[in-house]
């Protein structure tokens, strides 16, 4: 008796090694997977959405410091640390792939008899195939949760960007403006000292000076602000005194709605992480619905768990429950994509109409005017306060103009965010 025991579980141990059970079988496709289609890349979107406009021209490798917004995002895509984290992620979703794809183990027992008892579990193909296509399918999630982060990514780097150029522009501004200070505090001494004004005016052109040199002060630490969240987007990668060849007054051409709006519904990053996630999360309840099946047990004796009891429908229920909250979140998404890219086009639109409004000849004569009224001022036909007062017009002029171009290369921004540009590895 104890022989053919022995037998039997020398048999039972061929079969373990000829079924291979202790090596994790090669990696395959899940049956149920579906083919994404690819997004568009950037520059098509853009060059529907915005037909007028020039393609932007392509970055070129430099070794200097100089660097072009295409450039700094590019450095951003390759340095950001954040992209470590989604790595991990795709190697533990490789790693829970391999985990369903591996046999049951081997059952081995000894018993009171001191008789040694192997068991091969046996399961039935349909249960292993929906394990492993469940699991197959969390990394498209991976993947397209991080093209999510990487649209993201790439519109908070241009508006750091933007923030940059305007900090440096605001600057160049506030020291213009300390030197026109500077320029009215003289006029005013030498009228003071030849006796044609009152000492009041040299102090009130003295603290009109003063505010102007604090101002520059103050612009200068927005501007190294701005800097450190620009090189912290793109990994701390940048050089130290990079500088940015773009500018914040380039052309911006008039926005298409509809392609806008087919675009974004059809690819935004955000709506295609939904879709991987729907998808995962059916093949989860298949998954569910194929776990209660009994396996089959080889050995001495032959067994078989009869589920008599359970059949996993708290699992399954559970998983229903997932699904339908994936589904109706997604419903909110895409009608609040919709609404993102409706007041996105509205905003760059207004953005664009209060830029041309500066640059139809506002600013011309308000510098205009304050040269006039300077000189009007020397020449003793215009007291100080009117000076001032033109001056304070010219410089508020200045800056609602900078103002303009930078709200309206944000709204651009923004209006691209809400398309989902910048969401593929280009």
């Amino acid at each position: 008796m104890n022989r053919t025991r022995l037998k039997c579980l020398a048999a039972c141990a061929a079969l373990l090694v000829l079924a291979g059970c202790a090596t994790v079988p090669p990696r395959q496709a899940a049956q149920d997977s579906t083919v994404v289609p690819p997004a568009l890349p950037s520059p098509e979107v853009i060059a529907r959405v915005f037909p007028g406009e020039s393609p932007p021209k392509a970055p070129q490798d430099q070794n200097g410091k100089a660097l072009s917004l295409a450039q700094v995002r590019k450095i951003a895509l390759e340095k950001n640390p954040s992209f470590a984290e989604y790595a991990a992620h795709r190697a533990a979703a490789n790693a829970e792939l391999l985990q369903a794809l591996a046999y049951p183990n081997p059952d081995f027992e000894i018993g009171l008899e001191l008789l040694p008892n192997l068991f091969l579990p046996i399961e039935p193909s349909a249960k292993r195939q929906t394990r492993a296509a469940a699991a197959e399918a969390a990394k498209p999630v991976v993947d397209r949760s991080e093209e999510l982060f990487r649209a993201a990514l790439s519109a908070d780097v241009a508006k750091a960007y933007c923030t940059v150029l305007h900090a440096e522009r605001a600057v160049t501004l506030a020291g213009e403006a300390l030197h026109t200070e500077q320029e009215i505090e003289q006029v005013v001494a030498r009228r003071v000292d030849g006796g044609e004004a009152p000492e009041i005016d040299r102090i009130r052109a003295q603290v009109e000076t003063l505010k102007a040199s604090r101002a520059v002060q103050a612009q200068q630490r927005q501007n190294a602000t701005a800097r450190v969240i620009l090189n912290t987007l793109c990994g701390r990668s940048l050089p130290t005194d990079f500088t940015l060849t773009d500018h914040l007054n380039q052309a911006l051409g008039e926005a298409d709605e509809a392609q806008a709006r087919q675009i974004a519904l059809a690819q935004h990053p955000v709506l295609r992480h939904f879709d991987a996630l729907l998808k995962q999360k059916e093949l989860v309840i298949q998954r569910e619905q194929k776990a209660w099946q009994p396996n089959l047990r080889v050995g001495v004796p032959v067994g078989l768990e009869i589920p008599l009891r359970d059949r996993n429908k708290g699992g399954i229920a559970a998983a229903q429950a997932e699904l339908q909250e994936v589904q109706a979140e997604q419903a909110r998404i895409r009608q609040e994509v919709e609404r993102d890219v409706e007041t996105g086009v509205q905003t760059y639109e207004g953005a664009r109409e209060q830029r041309a409004a500066f640059e139809g000849g506002l600013r011309a004569a308000a510098a205009e005017s304050l040269h006039i009224e300077t000189t009007m001022y020397e020449e003793g036909e215009v007291d100080l306060l009117q000076l001032l007062d033109v001056r304070r017009t010219a410089r508020q002029t200045e800056a609602e103009y900078l103002q303009a171009l930078y709200d309206a290369q944000v709204a651009r921004i923004e209006l691209e965010r809400a398309i989902g540009v910048g969401g593929t590895a280009e």
